[in-house]
C-alpha cells in the first residue's frame, strides 16, 4: 500500500501513483486514484483504514479524513479539519466544467456515483450534521453548475431528545435544496437502499442511474415546477362519484364525488330536511357492482331525535309521512320499511344528545368512516357553533376547514346545512364558500298563496369547483300526500318562472 501508517493526528501527503481497489467498498482503484483515496493497511482484526484528503479554499491540502473499518466505521481527523472548507471532491472539478454536480453526504457515496455515472462531477459534505454549513461555505462553487442533484442517505426515522421524529439525511437533503433558486436542486431519495455505495456494493449500478435521471426537482413546500405535471394530466384521478337523484342538479354538478364538501344553505323551514332525506335515501339505493360493498351512510341530524331520523329515511321508503299519526300504516308495513332501509350495517346516526363540541363531531366523523361510512350528512354547523363560547364566525371557519380536510384525508363525502341569516347570506363568514366544493342554495316562498307554488323549492348553484356551472339547477315540488319530493318538468319550471300556477286542482 502506498502510505505507511502514522499516529491519528499527523497529516500524511496524498500519494503519487500507486493506488489500489478499495475492495471493502468496490471501488475500483481508477476511482480511488481520481479522488486521491487511500487504504492503508492496519494491525489487528479490522483491516484496512481509507484515508480521504480534504482541502482549504486556496487548493491545500489540510487534512485527511479516517475511516476506521470494522464495527461502527468509526472516524478520525489528521492534520487541521476546521482549515478543511473545500467540500470532500471540490478540488478535482473547477466551477461549472458541467451542467450537473452531484452531493452526497458521505466520502464513499461520493466515489460510488462518479464510478457509477461515468466522470460526473461528484462531491460530498462531511456529515447531515455538517452539511448545511458545508454547503453554506461552498455556496457560490455549487451555484457555478446548472443542476445539483442532492443524495443523501436514506436513514430510517430517529427521535429527538424531546421525542420528535426526524431523518437525518433527507431533512438535511431539504434543508439544503433550500438554499438555492426553485427547481435547481433535484433531491434523490433512494427506493431500494441506503446510500450509493450500498447499490454499487450490490451491483445494482442500473437501477441507481435509473433513479438518478428520475430524481424531481425540489420546491419549497406548496410549489410545484409545472413541467412536472405531466404525469398527473397523463394520469387523471378516478373519482368515485355517484349520480345526484335530479337531472337538473346532475348535469351541472357531473356527480356527488368522494373527497367533497357539498353545502346546502337556506333559511329556516325552506325545506331541507326533506331534501337531505332523499339524498340519504338515495345514496341508499345507488346500485352496485355484483360483489361491491354498499358504501356506509352516516347520519347526524343535530336538530332532531334518533326516532325522528329514523322515520324520516323510512317516510322515503314508504311514500308516506310516517311521522304523521293520521298516515295509515300497519305494524308489519312499519316493520318492512324498517328492515329495507335501516336493518343493516350500513347506516350509523349520531345519538348526540346533549353534545355538540366541534372536537366530537370531527371524532365522530372519523369513527363513522372506520365503521365504513362514504357519505356522510351533517344538520346542520350553523347549531354546532351556537353551542360553543365566542366568536361564531371563527368557529363556522374553524370547523369547515376540519371538515374540508377530512373529506381530503379520509376519502369521504359530506353533506352539511347551513343557515342564511336574515340578508340572505350564509351567517357569519365567506369561509364556507370558498373551501366547498359545491354550494346549493334552497329557495322556496313559503308565504305564496297558492298551494303549488308553495310547495316547490328551487335548488340554485352558487359554487361549483368542478365544472364551474353555477345557476339554477332543479326545481322540486313536495307532495304532501307522499311527503317525497319530485323534480317539475320543463313545461312547469316555465309555468313557475312566470309567476303563475298550475291551476285550482293543485289548490
Amino acid at each position: 500500500m502506498p502510505v505507511a501508517t502514522r499516529p491519528v493526528g499527523t497529516l500524511r501527503p496524498i500519494p503519487q501513483g500507486g493506488y489500489s481497489d478499495l475492495s471493502d467498498r468496490n471501488i475500483d482503484k481508477r476511482t480511488a486514484a481520481r479522488y486521491g483515496v487511500t487504504a492503508c493497511p492496519e494491525s489487528g482484526p479490522n483491516g484496512d483504514n481509507h484515508l480521504y484528503p480534504y482541502f482549504d479554499g486556496d487548493g491545500n491540502h489540510v487534512a485527511n479524513k479516517v475511516r476506521k473499518r470494522g464495527a461502527g466505521s468509526r472516524f478520525a481527523w489528521e492534520g487541521n479539519p476546521r482549515n478543511a472548507t473545500q467540500l470532500f471532491g471540490q478540488n478535482l472539478f473547477p466551477k461549472g466544467i458541467a451542467r450537473t454536480i452531484t452531493i452526497t453526504e458521505g466520502e464513499c457515496d461520493a466515489l460510488a456515483v462518479y464510478q457509477m455515472m461515468g466522470d460526473f462531477p461528484v462531491v460530498s459534505v462531511k456529515s447531515a450534521g455538517s452539511a448545511l454549513k458545508d454547503v453554506r461555505d461552498n455556496f457560490e462553487y455549487l451555484n457555478s453548475f446548472e443542476n445539483i442533484v442532492i443524495n443523501f442517505d436514506k436513514d430510517e426515522v430517529k427521535l429527538t431528545p424531546d421525542g420528535k421524529q426526524f431523518y437525518p439525511g433527507q431533512d438535511a437533503a431539504e434543508s439544503v435544496a433550500k438554499l438555492f433558486r426553485p427547481g435547481k436542486c433535484r433531491v434523490l431519495t433512494l427506493a431500494e437502499h441506503k446510500d450509493a455505495n450500498d447499490y454499487l456494493s450490490k451491483k445494482k449500478m442500473a437501477a441507481y442511474k435509473k433513479e438518478w435521471w428520475a430524481a424531481p426537482a425540489y420546491t419549497p413546500a406548496g410549489l410545484v415546477m409545472a413541467k412536472d405535471l405531466w404525469e398527473e394530466i397523463a394520469n387523471p384521478p378516478e373519482y368515485e362519484t355517484i349520480p345526484y337523484p335530479w337531472e337538473g342538479l346532475q348535469a351541472k354538478t357531473y356527480g356527488l364525488r368522494l373527497s367533497e364538501l357539498v353545502v346546502l344553505t337556506a333559511e329556516t323551514g325552506i325545506g331541507k330536511t326533506s331534501i337531505l332525506k332523499e339524498f340519504e335515501h338515495h345514496i341508499l339505493n345507488i346500485e352496485r357492482s355484483e360483489g361491491e360493498e354498499k358504501p356506509g351512510l352516516g347520519l347526524m341530524h343535530l336538530e332532531e331525535t334518533n326516532r325522528d331520523t329514523a322515520l324520516g329515511l323510512m317516510s322515503i321508503e314508504a311514500s308516506k309521512p310516517l311521522h304523521l299519526p293520521d298516515t295509515e300504516c300497519s305494524p308489519e308495513e312499519m316493520r318492512e320499511y324498517f328492515d329495507t332501509t335501516l336493518n343493516n350495517d350500513q347506516v350509523i346516526v349520531w345519538d348526540h344528545f346533549g353534545s355538540n363540541d366541534i372536537e366530537e363531531v370531527l371524532a365522530k366523523v372519523e369513527h363513522m368512516n372506520v365503521m365504513g361510512c362514504k357519505y356522510i350528512i351533517i344538520d346542520h354547523l350553523s347549531i354546532i357553533v351556537s353551542d360553543q363560547k365566542g366568536d361564531e364566525r371563527k368557529q363556522l371557519d374553524e370547523i369547515t376547514t376540519k371538515l374540508k380536510t377530512k373529506c381530503m384525508e379520509l376519502n369521504i363525502a359530506i353533506i352539511a346545512v347551513v343557515h342564511l341569516s336574515r340578508n340572505g347570506m350564509i351567517r357569519g363568514t365567506a369561509a364556507i364558500e370558498q373551501l366547498a366544493n359545491l354550494v346549493l342554495r334552497l329557495e322556496r316562498d313559503q308565504t305564496d298563496v297558492d298551494n303549488w307554488r308553495r310547495n316547490v323549492t328551487k335548488i340554485a348553484i352558487t359554487k361549483n369547483r368542478f365544472s364551474g356551472q353555477t345557476g339554477p339547477a332543479c326545481w322540486l315540488h313536495y307532495e304532501l300526500e307522499t311527503g317525497r319530493l319530485s323534480e317539475l318538468e320543463p313545461v312547469d319550471v316555465t309555468t313557475y318562472e312566470a309567476g303563475q300556477t298550475k291551476g285550482e286542482e293543485w289548490d
